[in-house]
């Protein structure tokens, strides 16, 4: 069995706008509702796809950084993918368990007079952001990707290790927008690591690969692995919650993993996909 990592460009130019609004927090639910963000894009070496992707990206880790507290950064136009691998990293701070996405008439982004105008993506997103609330002791899960960044045809692997008694699941969040289990899964359902034991996936002797490559057509994408701990004490698995290669939109996948996210640790690994020359 092979499992193929799909993922999205990072090499471009992002123009990310933010909008401020009031985050009502309730206090029983750890939910801020109606948060309203915007996130912008300008087409430079993607495709008009991508350039969408990574303004729904923005928005989304906007709305995260305005429910957790943190301080949002002023407008700023980068030139590499040291951002966009950020957007990915919010979504382990906070959940967006509903989103509602309002696409603006599109725009041109312009440096200065002596540059042409490049068209301009502009999203505004309005979103349910759940902050967990820990109810079981630190289980002190680290995890570790092989690489950050691989050529099409590689293969990866992930160590993970707990403090703590713990169950493990492994999620991919890919280029196309969606999130799906990876592990456990129909052929590998023993999930349970010992405390400070080194769990590797795939294992050695496993079925499953995870060859990395990039969409058709792209030269350079990237996505991350969702890692999960759950206190091994809980009454529920993964399986009980999840099912294995079936893909879900990212508030689908979200508002399930807030029903347990109070008894789990998780961790973001962002990677790169380069193709071959």
């Amino acid at each position: 069995m092979f499992i193929i990592i799909r993922t999205v460009i990072l090499l471009l130019l992002i123009l990310p706008r933010i909008s401020k609004a009031e985050v009502r927090t309730f206090k029983h639910s750890q939910t801020a509702q109606a948060i309203s963000a915007e996130g912008s894009c300008a087409v430079v070496e993607m495709t008009a796809e991508q350039c969408q992707l990574l303004a729904l990206q923005r928005a989304r880790a906007s709305a995260i950084e305005q429910a957790s507290g943190i301080a949002v950064t002023s407008s700023t136009l980068v030139t590499n993918g040291a951002l966009a691998v950020d957007f990915i990293k919010t979504y382990s701070k906070g959940f967006i368990i509903n989103e509602k996405v309002e696409w603006l008439p599109l725009g041109q982004y312009q440096k200065d007079k002596s540059t042409a105008p490049i068209p301009e993506y502009t999203v505004k997103i309005v979103a349910d952001v759940y902050s967990p609330d820990k109810k079981i002791k630190p289980l002190g899960l680290n995890a570790k990707l092989n690489s950050i960044i691989f050529k099409s045809g590689d293969k990866a692997g992930i160590g993970i290790k707990t403090t703590r008694k713990a169950r493990i699941a492994v999620f991919n969040i890919t280029g196309d927008d969606k999130v799906v289990m990876l592990f456990p899964n129909d052929y590998e359902k023993d999930n349970i690591i010992i405390e400070n034991a080194m769990f590797k996936f795939p294992a050695d002797n496993s079925k499953t690969e995870l060859i990395m490559q990039t969409l058709p057509g792209h030269k350079r994408d990237a996505e991350a692995f969702f890692i999960i701990a759950m206190d091994a004490d809980y009454v529920k698995d993964f399986m009980d919650v999840f099912t294995f290669n079936n893909p879900m939109s990212l508030s689908a996948f979200f508002r399930k993993y807030a029903d347990i996210s109070d008894f789990c640790e998780d961790v973001v690994l962002t990677y790169e996909v380069v193709a071959h020359n």
